[in-house]
């Protein structure tokens, strides 16, 4: 049970997001039509939503190997290269996360310790911020799974 829920977490995360996206922004226009005015944090919340949703999707996409990822050359070597190709991929993917989750801890710290709000509703930015590092650790624990799972495949294929 707790398996399945960490394996879809970012599913279910998105579909939160993702309603209450539509939410705010069917009620904007409901208020700018009754009412010719706005609410004008729902642009705030909508923003800072589709960047979880972003990070979260391409955690998604390495889950389930739809990156894009470039096979013309690395299709036509030897398994055992291939296998090589793939552990190279890996350790660069997790090279750039973790310089990501680096700077990205960087820019919560600096939010946190500069106490710096949204404009509109006054939230905290280092929980948007935190979008950063969570997602490089997400990713960068997708890129070990989706590379297992490629290199068991490629175990197969070359039996």
């Amino acid at each position: 049970m707790l398996k399945k829920i960490f394996n879809n977490l970012e599913e279910y995360l998105c579909a939160v997001m993702l309603f209450f996206i539509a939410a705010l922004a069917f009620a904007n226009v409901l208020v700018r039509y009754l009412t010719n005015g706005s609410l004008a944090f729902t642009e705030e919340l909508i923003i800072n939503l589709f960047v979880w949703i972003t990070v979260f999707g391409a955690s998604i996409a390495f889950k389930k190997r739809a990156h894009l990822g470039v096979t013309l050359l690395t299709s036509k070597f030897p398994p055992q290269y291939q296998k090589a190709v793939a552990v190279f991929s890996a350790l660069c993917s997790i090279a750039l996360f973790g310089i990501l989750f680096d700077q990205g801890k960087d820019m919560v710290i600096m939010n946190f310790k500069n106490q710096m709000t949204t404009y509109s509703i006054g939230l905290p930015m280092w929980w948007f911020s935190m979008a950063v590092p969570v997602g490089a650790l997400l990713l960068i624990v997708r890129v070990v799974q989706a590379t297992l799972v490629e290199l068991k495949t490629l175990d197969i294929v070359e039996e």
